[in-house]
């Protein structure tokens, strides 16, 4: 088992296992975020061509300071949505960090089994988890915690994530090696000891990882059931009311 195998898996466990596995990909839909969504005081917050609407849970609608004059099926629009969103908002931002800290705990489980507590490779994923959780919270809660979905935060999020992989991962497989070659300390064939045990330690992540996706398959296709939910109300508003012409904060795309 080489340096270069091993490498691939654990990026390949990094990535599966500590991202936002349905932001990024889910089993069948890929949705893409364009705008931003504020939950506050129960009213839902969003932004459009430089002007701030606000919905009110019964459906009121206002352009910054001033109310929109709306029939009963516009208000039925919004009102609905509105109770959409502030269902979703919360859970898609709890369910993340959960999920991220699940993961997170089965991976490193796994790596003290193998190379034991005192791993600098638990440390490693550690600040990464810690990391990650900090651009959840920026970007998906505002600082007085309530529910916020900004959009540019999580790609900008991601991108960066995705920049710093490839470090992080050279830093993983460096930190792994060192720690099976102090437990092979004693072996007679050294060599033999450190190829097993990179081995084991493969296939012990392969495992998780499979074990992480199965977990996390329903969170997945329920986040997308939501997100679609959002784009035909979004739609149905948008036909609605001129003022939300061509409005979209989601747009779910299904194979």
């Amino acid at each position: 088992m080489g340096i270069a195998n091993l490498t691939k898996m654990l990026k390949a466990s990094a990535i599966l296992t500590l991202w936002l596995p349905f932001f990024a990909a889910a089993d069948s839909c890929r949705p893409e975020l364009h705008g931003d969504i504020e939950i506050s005081a129960d009213s839902v917050i969003i932004e459009k061509n430089n002007n701030r609407f606000r919905i009110e849970p019964n459906g009121n609608l206002y352009v910054d300071v001033h109310r929109v004059k709306l029939n009963d099926a516009q208000k039925a629009s919004l009102t609905a949505y509105s109770k959409t969103v502030r269902n979703d908002l919360p859970f898609i931002g709890r369910s993340l960090s959960e999920e991220l800290h699940n993961s997170w705990m089965a991976l490193d489980g796994v790596i003290a089994a193998e190379l034991g507590d005192s791993s600098a490779l638990r440390g490693e994923l550690g600040d990464f988890h810690q990391h990650l959780q900090r651009q959840v919270m920026a970007s998906l809660y505002s600082p007085d915690r309530s529910p916020y979905l900004k959009h540019k935060a999580l790609e900008m999020a991601v991108q960066e994530i995705e920049a710093s992989v490839p470090q992080l991962i050279a830093t993983v497989s460096s930190r792994g090696l060192m720690d099976i070659a102090t437990l092979s300390a004693g072996e007679s064939n050294k060599m033999q000891f450190i190829s097993r045990k990179m081995a084991t330690l493969q296939n012990r992540i392969s495992d998780e990882v499979r074990v992480q996706q199965n977990r996390t398959q329903g969170l997945r296709q329920d986040v997308c059931t939501r997100l679609s939910q959002w784009q035909e109300q979004e739609a149905e508003i948008s036909s609605l009311i001129p003022a939300l012409s061509g409005w979209k904060t989601v747009t779910v795309t299904k194979y």
